[in-house]
């Protein structure tokens, strides 16, 4: 004999999502239901009706109904897409990381750079304020002596990047905030317009070959 629990409505939905489960296709047939959990047919309407009611299930012909829902039913090729995203996530992550090592190694070689001592042969005279100048043309200024670094790239340098072989380079020497504008970009027709307010610009073309002494 069935106890009260075996037949309570709560054990009842169990079994039936089980049943959904098992589907193929998350369709049911109600009478197969009733059979295959020995209750009556108006038991598995109550059920029926409440899972309808919070649109999990819907009636797809008089006496067949299908889940709705999610969680019950796992698309085999969305499942694998979903592990195919997170190993890329995990492939970013690493690849973000190894970069902001990089970007601290670069910003600490450069600080080091700079701190030399060796580095740092040649005084000149700089006004308060950042810009360079003769403190006898206009002795109404403070100037203060500094010295000035000697990190530099050579046109070997850029001649040895392997993505410049074959090409066309200019170097350019511009003071901070110095725009930059490519109008129209072509492979026969390249403009560069550059623009600054903050002191002039100097640009250099780079020959293919040059003598190893020059700068």
């Amino acid at each position: 004999e069935k106890t009260r629990y075996d037949t309570s409505l709560g054990l009842l939905t169990k079994k039936f999502i089980r049943l959904l489960s098992e589907s193929s296709d998350g369709v049911v047939d109600l009478n197969r239901a009733a059979e295959a959990l020995g209750v009556q047919k108006r038991r598995i309407y109550d059920i029926t009706n409440v899972l309808e009611g919070i649109q999990l299930i819907r009636k797809k012909s008089k006496n067949n109904i299908q889940w709705m829902g999610t969680g019950i039913f796992e698309d085999t090729a969305v499942t694998a897409k979903q592990q195919v995203l997170r190993g890329e996530l995990v492939e970013l992550a690493r690849t973000e990381r190894t970069l902001d090592q990089l970007l601290q190694d670069c910003a600490l070689q450069l600080r080091q750079l700079v701190d030399n001592e060796a580095n740092q042969r040649y005084p000149c005279w700089r006004r308060q304020g950042g810009r360079t100048g003769c403190p006898a043309c206009n002795p109404s200024f403070s100037y203060t002596s500094s010295l000035s670094t000697l990190a530099y790239v050579t046109y070997q340098d850029l001649r040895a990047i392997s993505n410049f072989q074959e090409q066309t380079v200019i170097a350019v020497k511009a003071p901070p905030e110095t725009q930059l504008e490519v109008p129209d970009f072509s492979e026969d027709n390249l403009q560069l317009h550059l623009k600054s307010t903050n002191g002039p610009i100097e640009v250099y073309l780079c020959p293919e070959e040059v003598v190893e002494e020059s700068p």
